[in-house]
């Protein structure tokens, strides 16, 4: 006859004596009791900008919807990713209410919040286990997500790394899902939009990499106008002859590969000088929580204004050089 084990050797799982329970039979058992958790991603577009009040909303409209149902059990927490390598988590929804985030100097660069909650259905005996996960911020480093692909093959994953803004629910009452789904959405669609760039700073944060390759490629030859304009006048300095000889040409070869190789060195510095300078660009931060967030949306136009300013400079004398080499041509010429 068959029997549940003694409490010594309990388990969910009946046995026959001398005898496993076939494998189908447990899984059927284990489903009665816990149901499979489906997974639904929502990647979330648009750069918004997010306040205290935003965070407090949608913590209300989520425990209002759950409300709604047979709820057992339910646990929210908060995990900020802070400037300076520094991370903010709170496990439950008061300790996050307690932060005096006036005193906190850092700036956010990620926030996720979760909700773990225990639902009765009708086709189960158990609670069953639902969560909803909401994160906003950037995304992984490049080198990271590297790090991320050896060691996970969970798509999912290397989805939620490259987006900056996602949402991720595990459900087993699908309307429950697609309830919690719209709100957050809807409530990420509300959120206020950062304000647009200057203009001059979108290009250049799109196009400026480019610019500093042509730039790059570009002194080399610009160095050499300038030599070809001048060079009746600097030949004879180096004691190249009009006539030509193999002796200056070797010497003309060899003003040549410094001149070149002059334009190469000032190129790559020119590129390195501006690609530095756009690596600084900011955005207009994500988050206005902290009182880093504020002091960065204070600097935001400031700094930008600051290194976009030194990259025109760096092409205005450029250009200021080609028009006084120009310029010293036309003097010399009609003049002396």
């Amino acid at each position: 006859m068959s029997d549940f084990q003694t409490p010594e050797d309990s388990s969910i799982v009946p046995q026959q004596s001398g005898q496993l329970v076939p494998l189908d039979e447990f899984k059927s058992l284990f489903y009665q009791l816990n149901a499979k958790p489906d997974t639904e991603i929502q990647l979330l577009r648009g750069k918004k900008n997010l306040e205290l009040a935003d965070i407090r909303s949608i913590n209300e409209r989520i425990s209002a919807k759950l409300r709604n149902h047979d709820l057992i059990a339910d646990i929210a927490s908060i995990n900020f990713v802070l400037s300076k390598r520094k991370i903010k988590d709170y496990a439950t929804w008061a300790e996050f209410e307690r932060e005096n985030w006036d005193t906190v100097n850092e700036k956010v660069r990620t926030l996720t919040i979760k909700w773990d909650v225990a639902i009765k259905l009708p086709q189960y005996r158990l609670p069953q286990r639902h969560s909803l996960k909401i994160r906003i911020g950037t995304e992984i480093p490049p080198k990271d997500i590297f790090q991320l692909i050896f060691t996970s093959d969970d798509i999912t994953e290397l989805m939620e790394a490259r987006t900056p803004s996602i949402c991720k629910v595990d459900f087993v009452n699908d309307i429950l899902a697609a309830e919690l789904m719209s709100i957050v959405v809807n409530w990420h669609e509300g959120l206020r939009d950062l304000p647009e760039t200057n203009p001059l700073n979108s290009f250049l944060v799109k196009r400026g990499r480019l610019l500093s390759e042509i730039a790059r490629y570009s002194s080399p030859i610009i160095l050499l106008i300038i030599f070809h304009q001048y060079y009746d006048y600097f030949m004879p300095l180096v004691g190249i002859e009009e006539q030509m000889s193999s002796k200056s040409l070797e010497a003309l070869l060899i003003v040549f590969a410094a001149i070149f190789m002059t334009g190469i060195f000032l190129g790559f510095k020119f590129e390195r000088f501006i690609d530095e300078r756009i690596g600084k660009f900011e955005e207009y931060p994500r988050f206005s929580i902290t009182r880093g967030d504020k002091k960065a949306a204070l600097e935001f136009e400031s700094t930008n204004k600051k290194l976009t300013n030194q990259i025109l400079v760096r092409f205005l004398w450029v250009l200021f050089s080609l028009v006084v080499s120009s310029s010293l041509k036309f003097v010399a010429k009609y003049i002396f």
